[in-house]
């Protein structure tokens, strides 16, 4: 019975690997559709970032909870918003100022991420998550 088990294992693993999204580094053709800040933002109202760029975060940032992503970066009220292609199809994002993003999916789910290391790209403070 274990030879019968054992080959049926590693076409199972594969099946589920073959529905996961691709991991975001994978992502090309990253564009820039608009860049804006909400109410209060008038401080950052001249961030910005080149798709190089964009596609630099996308790449070093990570998923996060919504609570990690409260508590461990400044949810700044500036930001870039962009598109990107993968093998599966369209992604949608939106890069904050203070490190944080939110990625869509192509099946249109939602992907909160922040990114510990992206000060090359968003500035001295973007990028650092708040010690408490």
């Amino acid at each position: 019975m274990r030879r019968l088990l054992f080959p049926a294992a590693p076409l199972l693993a594969l099946a589920g690997c073959a529905a996961a999204p691709p991991p975001v580094a994978a992502l090309d053709e990253v564009r820039i559709d608009s860049r804006g800040f909400e109410a209060g933002g008038d401080a950052c109202a001249d961030f910005t970032l080149t798709a190089a760029q964009a596609r630099y975060f996308l790449a070093r940032s990570s998923v996060v909870t919504a609570r990690q992503q409260r508590e461990g970066w400044d949810n700044l009220p500036c930001y870039v918003r962009g598109t990107a292609r993968s093998a599966s199809g369209v992604w949608r994002w939106e890069i904050r100022a203070g490190g944080t993003a939110t990625l869509e999916t192509p099946a249109g789910d939602t992907e909160l991420r922040a990114c510990d290391d992206c000060e090359a790209v968003l500035g001295p403070r973007g990028g650092r998550p708040r010690r408490p």
